[in-house]
């Protein structure tokens, strides 16, 4: 079949029924949108298209700049439309953690400008926000931009609702369950909007990741309530689930159904399976359940390969975490408190976030350890002199806090500086910059 563009082959993508041979819940018949066969790889194409489509002619007249604050899939679409179009884009992003993820866009052409921070979400209270670099750009009138906003943008929802809504209507002749991971919510709430019309019984489930938890594509609970799109009582429930588990869901979508899913997809189905373990359907009932795989395993293989080294042929280790005696709270040091303390040449501060968030805004003397280092090394043992005593700090306090616990539990004299770096700030203390 002859196509004159590319952009032609976004949507009509297939449903394709895991066999209950599989899966093994009874009386489930459960149906995947293969989202990943979109022509640039992802459930976002669909999302991205139909913010640029109305757009594209007067974007491309006024010699605008497109600007997003994407990680991955997002910013790898607008690329892929953008660079056909002559139009320059850049992603302004604090999130991309995965090697593969950044390497593909490099390659595509993407102007990456990384900046300190967890969350693409819009943090009000955080001076490293993408959200307020995307302002600074906007408002430099050197060269006109385009903020396609993909979790504010309306376009996002209705793109959804009017292409892959309705083609789950078009397979199937009811639809009980739709489970979707929450990103920017537009591939849940679209479609399910649109089945709702006909299927006015619809259960939708949301899935998110555990909090303190990654999972590349969909976001913990707590980022989730900065998602502008985001309407909580869409939802019949918000469930969540580990980086462990989407890893073996994941595995088993590419081993047992020749399903490439990434993270997001593996994480969905692997919920779905437990979600109708603990809410078993009813004998006389016939359920049939629908989820998005958003992408394809390639992206992720270091992802995979960190958390299940087995597979590769590594040996497996027992992460830190698990060693851990999480019945044993580590001692929380008030702001004020620990200021006090930590000028005794015996204190060591350990800052656990990253490099460029360490750089914007530090205690004075700390040590810069970002936490997906300091994870490595923890499982090697405690890494740190028995003789000093530790102050860990995060951004909040929670990783840090579990941290000092099991460094306490390791033989240290380890504390967590309550409510993080934030705290610190608010209480107005001392903090240097090497920005």
């Amino acid at each position: 079949m002859l196509y004159k563009n590319i952009t032609e082959l976004i949507g009509n993508t297939p449903l394709l029924k895991i066999d209950r041979t599989v899966h093994g819940i009874p009386n489930l018949n459960l149906y995947a949108k293969l989202e990943y066969m979109n022509p640039f790889g992802s459930v976002k194409d669909r999302a991205v298209w139909g913010i640029l489509r109305p757009d594209l002619e007067k974007i491309q007249k006024d010699g605008s700049k497109v600007l997003e604050m994407s990680s991955g899939n997002t910013a790898k679409a607008i690329q892929s439309i953008c660079s056909q179009y002559g139009i320059p884009f850049k992603t302004i992003t604090n999130r991309i953690k995965v090697q593969e993820v950044k390497d593909t866009l490099l390659l595509q052409g993407v102007e990456i400008e990384e900046l300190p921070g967890s969350s693409d979400c819009h943090d009000p209270n955080d001076p490293n926000d993408p959200l307020v670099y995307i302002h600074k750009e906007l408002t430099d009138r050197s060269q006109k931009k385009y903020f396609t906003s993909q979790y504010n943008n309306e376009r996002n929802l209705q793109e959804h609702y009017e292409t892959t809504g309705a083609e789950i209507l078009a397979d199937l002749t009811k639809v009980d369950y739709y489970f979707a991971g929450l990103g920017t919510t537009g591939s849940s709430r679209g479609p399910a909007s649109r089945i709702r019309e006909r299927d006015t019984h619809l259960k939708m489930i949301g899935v998110v990741a555990k909090k303190d938890d990654y999972i590349p594509g969909i976001r913990t609970k707590d980022e989730m309530y900065e998602v502008g799109l985001l309407q909580p009582d869409f939802y019949d429930e918000i469930v969540d689930i580990s980086a462990k588990d989407a890893t073996e869901g994941m595995i088993e979508l590419i081993r047992k159904c020749g399903v490439h899913s990434g993270p997001t997809g593996g994480a969905v189905y692997q919920k779905i399976k437990q979600y109708f373990r603990d809410n078993p359907i009813r004998e006389e009932l016939e359920i049939n359940a629908v989820f998005i795989v958003c992408d394809r395993m390639e992206n992720y293989i270091s992802y995979v390969k960190e958390r299940q080294p087995e597979i590769f042929g590594e040996d497996s280790r027992i992460s830190w975490k698990d060693r851990s005696d999480d019945t044993k709270q580590a001692t929380e040091l008030e702001p004020t408190q620990a200021s006090e303390l930590i000028h005794d040449p015996s204190w060591l501060v350990v800052d656990t976030r990253s490099p460029l968030a360490f750089k914007s805004a530090h205690i004075a003397n700390s040590l810069n350890i970002a936490y997906d280092h300091l994870d490595k090394m923890l499982n090697d043992g405690n890494p740190f002199c028995l003789s000093n005593k530790l102050l860990f700090v995060c951004a909040l306090g929670e990783k840090s806090r579990k941290i000092a616990s099991y460094c306490e539990q390791a033989g240290s004299k380890a504390y967590s500086l309550a409510g993080g770096i934030t705290s610190w700030r608010d209480k107005n203390l001392p903090l240097e910059r090497d920005l």
